[in-house]
């Protein structure tokens, strides 16, 4: 670290060979986490710094384009970035910076830049942020969310997955005070994960985020149940066991509860969902159990072995070992 910060302390402001320092310490500072702490007070303050000129910048070149030269914005991108990298290496220890800076104000005029670059880096510190210290992020909720919802937009794939992701953990944070927010995001939602030719990576962050709305809002989000099932399914069928998956599969399992004729038609995708699980927390494979047994109970036993006569053996045989049909 000492070279590094010699290195940060010999750059001036409008050097372009801060860019490779950021990025360098961006990635250092999501391995070292609290090791971090004792460099993180002046790379703070610098970020922030930089993001404030920028933005003034170019709203002097807005206002008397003839008088002012057009910002590079890579420094605002690159300070944002390593911002990020502070808010999930250091985690709860960010939230002491955040409260003595202006970081929130400039993040909401970021997420409104005209350059997709700036809006993409804006929204994955927005995400970074909300699970770091998300008492800050709360009082902005109600001016970020109408922005997240404009940015669903798969044009711009980039911009559109990190605002996706982003929408998914403040929904996790917010719980049922979602609500007023559900009907501006939910229609380009299903729209995106309906969608031909959408990269995979979009796919499932979008899938993750209509289940977490669901896990929040089931009651608003359940109804839609049949305009999504299917490729929600398919989409998270492949992705290895975490968090998120957990959370996105507890949120699909009571929008289930709340409408279960939603599922009726593409039940077979979920059982094909529920067996991609390797190893799901106890109350998690509850809740599979019971909506399994739940279906099965609902057609009689002639039916499901009707049903389940179109399930690939492997399949077949996964469901009855871990659930018993």
């Amino acid at each position: 670290m000492p070279p590094l910060i010699a290195k940060w302390n010999e750059l001036k402001d409008e050097d372009k060979d801060l860019f490779p320092l950021l990025e360098c310490l961006s990635s250092v500072a999501t391995a070292l986490q609290s090791g971090f702490l004792p460099y993180c007070e002046p790379v703070y303050q610098r970020c922030v710094t930089l993001v404030q000129k920028t933005l003034a910048q170019a709203m002097m070149y807005n206002q008397h384009p003839d008088q002012y030269e057009a910002p590079d914005k890579d420094f605002m991108i690159v300070a944002l970035d390593l911002l990020s990298g502070l808010a999930e290496g250091l985690g709860g220890h960010v939230e002491q910076l955040v409260a003595r800076s202006n970081i929130m104000t400039l993040l909401f005029q970021c997420m409104q830049d005209t350059m997709p670059e700036v809006r993409q880096s804006s929204f994955a510190l927005l995400g970074d942020l909300t699970k770091a210290c998300f008492l800050h992020v709360k009082p902005c909720i109600a001016e970020f969310m109408p922005i997240l919802g404009l940015n669903l937009n798969p044009e711009f794939i980039s911009v559109c997955n990190n605002a996706t992701w982003a929408i998914g953990e403040i929904s996790m944070q917010m719980g049922a005070e979602m609500q007023p927010y559900v009907g501006m995001v939910l229609p380009h939602l299903v729209e995106i994960i309906n969608r031909p030719n959408t990269p995979k990576t979009l796919l499932e962050n979008t899938a993750i985020t209509i289940g977490r709305l669901g896990f929040v809002c089931p009651q608003e989000v359940a109804p839609q149940l049949q305009h999504f099932i299917r490729p929600w399914c398919t989409s998270l069928r492949n992705i290895r066991d975490n968090e998120e998956k957990d959370s996105a599969f507890r949120g699909i399992c009571v929008m289930i509860g709340v409408n279960p004729a939603g599922v009726v038609q593409d039940f077979i995708f979920f059982c094909d969902a529920v067996a991609s699980w390797v190893n799901p927390k106890d109350d998690l494979r509850d809740m599979f159990y019971k909506i399994l047994h739940g279906f099965k109970d609902q057609v009689g036993e002639e039916n499901w072995q009707q049903f389940s006569e179109q399930f690939p053996p492997l399949l077949k045989e996964r469901l009855s070992a871990c659930y018993g049909v």
